[in-house]
């Protein structure tokens, strides 16, 4: 599936989200704590805003804003400071345990046992996920790269771990066939669709012929949503569209890998369900770095939503509380593939 797939699944789910909300409506007209749901549902995303807004620009600076990175040619709308510091974190611990390890790829997780295997990690903020392979198979090398500098600066201390500036929709700073498995985990919001395709190829171009490529992405899309993520969900739709983004890059993941299918050789997938709240200790930890994620979103949403940051924090407060009844889920996707040149 491709990008005729994308648009025709973004409008059947546009439809899908309305259709929702009326439902929730017309089941609901008489009670008065369903007040806020009509109110919010109002709230439309002016796409011109979502799709130039940019941390690092004059114009779209306001007071209370939080750290960014500071390149200005990327999309990628999240924090880089603390609190997305422990988001990140935590979010590791929930796919490890959700993807029942680290490397998902059967041969990658046998290669990093080998002294010597040198192992990249792109979009590595502070090597979370690096230094969780390293305890298991502390003789391979490990390198990251990421836009955020100030991970990079703090990341850099990490014992055998080498942390550089980098952006793989411009070029790593990794000579040729360097690697021999490559990493790359839920860039989605700062990957537009029609720049996958050379990403995978600078990818391919690190990675040593015969070494190992893994990529996991989700869809920006809450499933099984209730009323108030359905109209999280539209806006979320809507501000990614705007940007060139993929929604569906889970779905998708596949699509893009066949675009440089002549570099690719033994292809495997996994995908899953991650629930995100099915009432256990691991769901409610889930709840809280969906919550958060989306939290990390209200810099950029509020604004073209037409919403107070107090009337966006109270929205994703009532996103959160509807999972576990309707026990809504993200979709992930693994794919991982062997280098041929």
């Amino acid at each position: 599936m491709g990008p005729e797939h994308s648009k025709t699944t973004e409008e059947q789910s546009s439809q899908s989200v309305h259709a929702e909300i009326r439902t929730a409506n017309s089941q609901s007209n008489n009670d008065p704590s369903t007040n806020s749901i009509q109110t919010i549902q109002d709230a439309r995303v002016d796409k011109l805003q979502a799709k130039v807004w940019n941390p690092n620009t004059p114009e779209s600076w306001e007071a209370g804003m939080r750290e960014y990175h500071s390149v200005e040619t990327s999309d990628y709308p999240l924090p880089s400071d603390e609190i997305e510091q422990n988001r990140l974190e935590t979010g590791h611990f929930v796919f490890r345990a959700r993807f029942q390890g680290d490397i998902i790829c059967p041969d990658a997780k046998e290669l990093v046992k080998s002294d010597g295997t040198k192992v990249l990690d792109v979009g590595c903020a502070k090597g979370f996920w690096l230094q969780s392979v390293r305890k298991d198979n502390p003789f391979s090398e490990y390198h990251g790269v990421d836009i955020a500098e100030r991970f990079v600066t703090e990341a850099s201390g990490n014992g055998s771990i080498n942390i550089k500036f980098g952006n793989v929709l411009e070029r790593l700073p990794y000579e040729d066939n360097t690697f021999d498995y490559v990493h790359q985990r839920l860039l989605v919001l700062g990957m537009p669709k029609d720049k996958f395709p050379d990403a995978l190829k600078e990818l391919i171009r690190v990675t040593k012929p015969g070494g190992w490529i893994e990529l996991v992405e989700g869809d920006i899309v809450i499933y099984k949503a209730g009323p108030y993520s359905t109209v999280l969900t539209k806006a979320i739709l809507d501000a990614m569209h705007a940007r060139g983004l993929d929604c569906y890059a889970a779905t998708n993941l596949e699509w893009y890998v066949n675009k440089v299918a002549s570099n690719v050789a033994n292809q495997g997938i996994r995908a899953i369900h991650n629930i995100m709240n099915d009432g256990t200790p691991l769901g409610k930890l889930m709840a809280r770095v969906s919550k958060e994620s989306f939290l990390s979103m209200e810099d950029w949403l509020h604004k073209p939503m037409n919403l107070t940051r107090g009337e966006y924090q109270k929205l994703v407060d009532n996103c959160a509380a509807e999972w576990e009844e309707y026990q809504s889920f993200w979709q992930n996707s693994a794919v991982y593939f062997q280098v041929v040149k």
